[in-house]
């Protein structure tokens, strides 16, 4: 019989595994591999399928900048 706290112990760190992300991207990984599935991420884009939230905001500053310097000002 093993000792309550290996018990303990051995529990946490299996809960802890399952839990991780890396852990369960590994399993979906071989998974896919062992059923010849294709990737559901694209090769660069870490499963993103359009522009970031960064590249948006970047664009939309980019154009508030473009109509503030080529704006026309108004002669006093």
């Amino acid at each position: 019989m093993r000792a309550p706290w290996l018990l303990l112990f051995e529990t946490w760190a299996a809960a802890k595994l399952i839990r991780s992300p890396t852990f369960n991207r590994a399993v979906q990984k071989i998974y896919r591999k062992i059923n010849k599935l294709p990737p559901i991420e694209p090769e660069n884009g870490l499963g993103r399928t359009g522009p970031s939230a960064l590249d948006l905001f970047k664009d939309e500053v980019k154009d508030q900048f473009k109509e503030l310097t080529w704006q026309k000002r108004p002669r006093k």
